[in-house]
């Protein structure tokens, strides 16, 4: 799992704090505002087993609470390992004022074991940013008070909200380095609390509270699952049993080749027990390229923490990549054969970031579809990465585990990979749903 795809796992914890407590508390006499009162009836510290399918693979705590100087205090932390020797840690705190409006006055994201550490301070609407050995600042945009990250909680306890309405909350994303708007259906609203779907940014991302409005479960994409245990014990339940996955990527061997792989211009794949991962049928064709909504293009220009595309030494690379090369589909082309090239390909015993890739100039298929995304993004070419299987011809031969990228070009998403040098590619490449990736 790269860096990018923890830093979304963390903006989807971060997330599920916004459903979350404080503890108890009254401002020297006065009159609790409403965001405190209703801070007031939420409290603690939460225990949860996460799980990959049905296997526990780690372990999440949420406390809430007053910490220095009396502030509202968020804290989290989510382990879990995927593989032998591989336990990942990140850890976010969010600290608000105690007086009203109880704006956001200081935050942390830590990730560590994927790849070097990571460790993101924001203040004063600054970020400092320690990666790869190295110290940067950025901006963040936006400003968050506690009612609006309360403002679900806010919803449910007024009555207001609504089976089928929208519910509507503010949380600081670190990816993102900004202040994003959520947007909650409710899907159920009984006796014993409420269920919600979160919508547009994180597809598949469905969360249990209970009557007191305490996150019970959380559920994403049908495959990862934090449930509430009762005790830190129970939690760490996952430690006393092996990671899902060997060191070895996952791979499908097949009972004969694939003739003439490169010319492959359909495939149709049907699965057995694909549950929601895989629909029972899909279809994969080399012509057919998905819509790029103008939303989507816009995020697949940003520059997040996983892509530092305002990093001037990635843009004066990118721009030397690019050298000479003026339409969209040329400059896509020139990226992939230049990242081809640029980098020594190395099975990565960890995942890298992409300043760690830039600078060492080896990686795997992630580093170098990361690193693709980056650079096309410098260059103002939507890009983003793409995770599934891709056939390999080695014996035996089989689909493997792989990531390659797409870019938006006349409004359309049209895969490159980087990896292997392919401008074009065959029906060989099988993306992952979107909710399982």
């Amino acid at each position: 799992m790269n860096r990018r795809r923890l830093l979304l796992a963390g903006g989807v914890l971060a997330t599920l704090a916004t459903v979350a407590a404080l503890v108890s508390w009254t401002q020297r006499g006065r009159p609790p505002s409403a965001a405190a009162a209703l801070a007031d009836s939420l409290a603690g510290e939460r225990w949860y087993l996460a799980t990959l399918g049905h296997k526990p693979i780690g372990h999440y705590r949420a406390w809430r609470g007053r910490g220095a100087g009396g502030h509202f205090e968020f804290r989290s932390e989510l382990r879990f390992a995927l593989r032998p020797g591989g336990e990942t840690r990140m850890a976010d705190r969010l600290v608000f004022d105690r007086q009203p409006p109880h704006g956001l006055i200081a935050a942390e994201h830590a990730a560590e074991g994927a790849g070097e550490p990571l460790r993101v301070v924001v203040r004063e609407g600054g970020a400092e940013i320690f990666e790869a050995g190295e110290q940067r600042r950025g901006a963040v945009d936006g400003w968050l008070a506690l009612g609006d990250y309360l403002a679900v909680e806010r919803e449910l306890s007024a009555g207001a909200a609504r089976v089928g309405a929208l519910a509507h909350a503010r949380t600081l994303d670190f990816e993102q380095l900004a202040v994003v708007a959520n947007r909650w259906r409710i899907l159920v609203r009984d006796d014993d609390g409420a269920e919600l779907a979160l919508e547009g940014r994180e597809p598949g991302v469905v969360v249990r509270l209970d009557s007191a409005l305490a996150p019970v479960w959380m559920r994403m994409g049908e495959l990862f699952v934090l449930r509430r245990v009762a005790h830190e014990e129970a939690a760490q339940a996952w430690r006393t049993q092996p990671p899902p996955f060997a060191r070895d990527a996952p791979r499908v061997p097949l009972d004969q080749p694939i003739a003439r792989p490169e010319a492959l211009e359909r495939l149709v794949l049907a699965t057995e027990r694909g549950g929601d991962v895989w629909p029972p049928v899909a279809t994969v064709d080399a012509n057919a390229h998905a819509p790029a909504p103008a939303e989507d293009r816009e995020r697949a220009l940003a520059a997040t923490l996983a892509y530092p595309v305002d990093d001037p030494r990635l843009h004066a690379l990118a721009e030397r990549a690019v050298a000479g090369a003026a339409a969209p589909q040329e400059q896509a082309d020139a990226l992939t054969l230049f990242v081809h090239r640029y980098l020594d390909y190395q099975d990565a015993s960890r995942p890298r970031s992409v300043l760690e890739t830039f600078r060492e100039r080896r990686g795997d298929c992630t580093e170098f579809a990361d690193l693709y995304a980056t650079l096309a993004r410098a260059v103002g070419l939507p890009a983003r990465t793409v995770v599934g299987l891709a056939y390999r011809a080695e014996e035996p031969p089989g689909f493997a585990l792989h990531a390659w990228n797409e870019v938006a070009i006349d409004g359309r998403w049209r895969p490159a990979d980087p990896t292997w040098g392919l401008t074009r590619l065959p029906a060989t490449h099988l993306p992952l749903p979107a909710g399982a990736a």
